[in-house]
Parts: structure tokens; C-alpha cells; sequence
């Protein structure tokens, strides 16, 4: 096993005073340590490149090799004999070649060495334990478990769409500090990380990365695991009570490819992938049996006599990005145990069975009004109906809420059906014709004669028709004399050619007015 210049020199350092250091790295590896003499130095044949040489001061060579780590014992520190080779880069990568000065009484560098191999022992017997868990099928959580005891710093594996696959020691930290908590994935955390540039450049490392996370206040660790040679998975070290340091890379290191292996076996939901599946079908195939969608619904608990209700979320490239649309797809079902939620035409389409829940569509949407603000999120809700005959058009009807709601109020966050249906029948009937060619031609009249007489006839039959045709109200509302009102109507009818004493009429013309008005408001 390697072990870096970091974390023998922060091992060292427990015991011994060390003097100087130069080119110390979190990036490189060595191999067990030799006892360098200049007289034995030669007969190795090589065998002391790639590992750490301990030397003592009056050894050290004339000629040093850039791919041994030299350690160098001394009682005192003689200026003379200091050689800057390098700078000290203990994130970096590695400049020129490590060498550290420990000072030392009583001890000789035979002690040095024993210690050194000490080190070693540890290490190589933590990454056994780790290698029987990972064979013994323990687990992740066992590894995990292993890992943070040994390196004494929290830790846990997620997948970039922020699911998460195991942790171990994470009840130490507070909640604000944790990305999941014991309520499900902290989405407040979560959304400063989709916010943060920083973060983003991490799904692209290939090595292990120290992020400083302003949203906790804490370091972190992070290493990506690979799966089939793309990033799926990411493992992070917290720093909590027990400062992370560069040396601890290399064993992070050490067991990434253990956690890859991991990682390819994990399972999914299978009950959670059933419902999925069958609502996936249902929006995709247009030509489903309906009676065996019902069945394979009723199978799952969702019965034909409950009540159900679509919601679509419209989420934004960022989140598409870094995958954090499984992770609000699993935030609603943790919050809403009875709901399926998943990805479909880069959007979020939810489905709450109100009957299992036993909630009502308002107490559903107040659960659901602050993480839908604080997650930057549009969404569109639908009727709720019972059964599953209209559970495709329960979607139709979420949809038409964020396209006519988002048009109409593009200030609002989140759109009702109910609250957009009447502007939606309005678009639908002007579809093929304009609003124009379709009203009541009288009215068409009434505009002209307000043009060219400077008239308010339009105006005096809205009013009219929206006080249910009082004459007196009407007036009124108009601020004029009720015999005026009367007038303007007597010329009104004769221009509409109408006694407007017929209901579809009535009706006809407030719809009429309505087409004109959604006209002028496109034009």
C-alpha cells in the first residue's frame, strides 16, 4: 500500500518535532520505508525508487533521486545542510521531490523507521478490513462504518442526482450541516449546491477535490466513482470535529475502487419502479388498455374509487444538469409517501393518491408551496378526479396550467386548471378562426358606431350583461341617469337588430365579448 509524503509527515509529527519540510503532497504514494546508508545504497539495485528512504543527516546523499520520499534525522538543525527542492504544496500536485527533517534526542533513525512500518501495519490492516467487508458483501454502510472510524471524519456516498447509497457518522454533525437528514434529502442545502458554480466544476474532477461549502460552513472531501467510465456516484469526507488534511487523500484514495464495485450492485426500488412504470406508459402510449392499466393500479393500492390529482413541475437547465431532478422526485415521495414522481419530458410529473394520503388538494399544495418557491420551480396542478380513466388527462390538464398560467401570470410560481380554463377555452376556439370572425356580428356594428360617433355602446353592454342584464345596477356602476341607460339600450338593440330576450343570444354575447377582448390583448 502507498502512503503520501501529507500523511507520514502528519503521522510523524505526533511524535517527533520536524524541522523543515519541502514538497510535502496529498497527491503522491510511497512504499515501506528503507534505512539508507551511503556504503549499502548502491547494492539495493534500485529497490529504495518509489519508496521512503530514512537517513541519517551525515548520510544524506550529494546526488538525490526525485522519486524517493528522503526523511532525514538530526538532533539539530545546521542551515547548511537545508536544501530548498521544492515548495511546500499540500493540496497540490507534488513540485520536485519531498524531504523532511525530524528532529530527533534520544531516538535514532531506527526508531524513525520502526514507527514508519508501524504506520504501515495500520494502514494495511484497515485496508484489509475494508477488502473482507467488500468481499464478505457487508455492505456499504459496513465500509463506510470502517472508514470513518479509522480516518475519524464523517462520510457518505450519493449519487449525482443526490440520492443516497450510505453514510456513517453523519448524526454527529448538526442538521444544517448534513445534506441528508433523518426527515430525507435537506433541499434548502441542496439548492445552494445547484447554485454554486464551485459545485458544479466537481462533476467533471477525476481526483479527489477539497470544496469549501459555504452552505455548511464546513470542508469536505469529495471523490466521483465511476460507472462504466462516467461519473454516477460521489463520495464526501465532512471535516466536523477532526480537521481534514491533505493526507488523508491517499486513503480515501485507497478505496474508491472498492466503493465503484459497490456502487454497480446497488438495487433500486422495485415497488417505487413498478408504479413508475406503469404511469411512464400511460403518458407515453396513446393507444394503452385503460382496463388493464386499472388492474395493474389496483394491484398497487391505487383502487378505481380513489381520488387523484397531476402535478407538473417545470424545471430549470441547471437542474437537468446536475441531476437533481431524482432528488426532488424523491423529496416529494418522502414528504408524500403516497405519491410517484419522475422524470418525463424533462419536466416533474407528480401524482398524489388523496384518498391514501388523506389530505385534501389544499393541504396537498400548502405542503408543497415553500419547496416548490425556494427550489426556483414553475408548476402546474390539475383537477382532482376519482378513478383511473382520467389520469392522462389529469396531466393534460397540470400542462395547460403552466403554459396558459405561465403566459397569463408569468409572475406567479404556481398555476390551478380551474384558475386558467376559462382562457384556455378562449384559445382553443380562435384556434382556426380569430375572435373577430367568430363574434356576434351586432357587436362587431357597436365597435364601429364607437368609432365613428364616439359612443360607449361596447362599454354600456359589457356592464350590462355583467350585472345579469339589472338595469338599475347597471346605471348605477355607469354613474349615469337611468333614463340615459335606457337610451343608450334602445339604440344598442336596434343596432345588434335584438330584443336580447333570448338565453343562447345572452350567452352569445358575452362570449363575444370575451373574444374581442382576448384579441386586443394580442394585439
Amino acid at each position: 500500500m502507498k502512503l503520501s509524503s501529507a500523511y507520514l509527515y502528519e503521522q510523524l509529527k505526533k511524535e517527533y518535532e520536524i524541522a523543515d519540510s519541502y514538497g510535502i503532497s496529498g497527491r503522491d504514494g510511497y512504499l515501506r520505508p528503507f534505512l539508507y546508508r551511503k556504503n549499502t545504497a548502491d547494492q539495493r539495485g534500485g529497490r529504495v525508487h518509489g519508496h521512503i528512504c530514512v537517513v541519517p543527516l551525515e548520510e544524506y546523499p550529494e546526488r538525490v533521486e526525485p522519486d524517493i520520499f528522503y526523511i532525514i534525522c538530526c538532533q539539530k538543525v545546521d542551515n547548511s545542510y537545508m536544501r530548498n527542492d521544492g515548495i511546500l504544496d499540500a493540496w497540490g500536485e507534488q513540485k520536485e521531490h519531498p524531504c523532511l527533517y525530524v528532529l530527533q534526542k534520544e531516538d535514532s533513525p531506527a526508531d524513525i523507521l520502526n514507527l514508519l512500518q508501524q504506520i504501515y501495519d495500520d494502514c494495511e490492516a484497515w485496508d484489509e478490513r475494508v477488502d473482507d467487508l467488500v468481499i464478505g458483501n457487508a455492505g456499504m454502510d459496513k465500509v463506510l462504518q470502517e472508514m470513518a472510524e479509522f480516518l475519524g471524519n464523517p462520510v457518505f456516498v450519493m449519487g449525482l442526482d443526490f440520492s443516497l447509497s450510505a453514510e456513517a457518522g453523519m448524526e454527529k454533525l448538526p442538521d444544517k450541516a448534513r445534506l441528508f437528514t433523518e426527515d430525507g434529502l435537506n433541499m434548502e442545502y441542496m439548492n445552494a449546491l445547484v447554485q454554486s458554480s464551485a459545485y458544479e466544476m466537481l462533476v467533471k474532477e477525476k481526483h479527489t477535490v477539497l470544496y469549501r461549502d459555504h452552505s455548511s460552513g464546513l470542508r469536505t472531501l469529495n471523490r466521483n466513482l465511476m460507472t462504466d467510465g462516467q461519473p454516477t456516484h460521489r463520495v464526501v469526507m465532512t471535516e466536523g470535529d477532526t480537521e481534514l488534511t491533505p493526507g488523508k487523500i491517499c486513503l480515501m484514495e485507497a478505496v474508491v475502487s472498492r466503493l465503484e464495485y459497490l456502487v454497480s450492485h446497488e438495487n433500486a426500488n422495485s415497488k417505487a419502479g413498478t408504479l413508475e412504470q406503469i404511469f411512464q406508459k400511460l403518458l407515453t402510449d396513446r393507444t394503452a388498455d385503460y382496463v388493464q392499466v386499472s388492474r395493474q393500479l389496483s394491484a398497487a393500492g391505487w383502487g378505481k374509487n380513489h381520488r387523484y390529482q397531476c402535478l407538473l413541475l417545470q424545471i430549470t437547465y441547471l437542474n437537468q444538469k446536475l441531476l437533481s431532478t431524482k432528488a426532488i422526485c424523491r423529496y416529494i415521495q418522502k414528504q408524500l409517501p403516497d405519491s410517484i414522481s419522475f422524470f418525463y419530458q424533462d419536466e416533474v410529473v407528480t401524482y398524489f393518491n388523496l384518498t391514501r394520503l388523506e389530505l385534501t388538494e389544499e393541504e396537498v399544495a400548502a405542503k408543497m408551496v415553500y419547496f416548490i418557491r425556494d427550489s426556483y420551480l414553475k408548476a402546474g396542478y390539475s383537477r382532482v378526479m376519482q378513478g383511473h380513466m382520467n389520469l392522462r388527462r389529469q396531466y393534460v390538464q397540470a400542462r395547460t396550467a403552466i403554459d396558459v398560467g405561465g403566459r397569463k401570470k408569468p409572475y406567479l410560481w404556481i398555476h390551478h386548471f380551474n384558475q386558467v380554463a376559462m382562457p384556455y377555452i378562449m384559445e382553443q376556439i380562435t384556434r382556426r378562426l380569430p375572435g373577430s370572425m367568430l363574434c356576434h356580428e351586432g357587436l362587431l356594428r357597436l365597435q364601429r358606431s364607437d368609432r365613428e360617433n364616439r359612443t360607449e355602446y361596447v362599454r354600456t353592454l359589457k356592464v350590462y350583461l355583467d350585472q345579469h342584464l339589472n338595469a338599475s345596477q347597471t346605471a348605477n356602476v355607469l354613474f349615469i341617469h337611468r333614463s340615459t341607460f335606457l337610451y343608450r339600450m334602445e339604440k344598442i338593440r336596434e343596432i345588434l337588430q335584438s330584443e336580447m330576450d333570448d338565453p343562447e343570444e345572452i350567452f352569445y354575447l358575452e362570449l363575444s365579448m370575451r373574444l374581442l377582448e382576448q384579441e386586443e390583448e394580442k394585439n
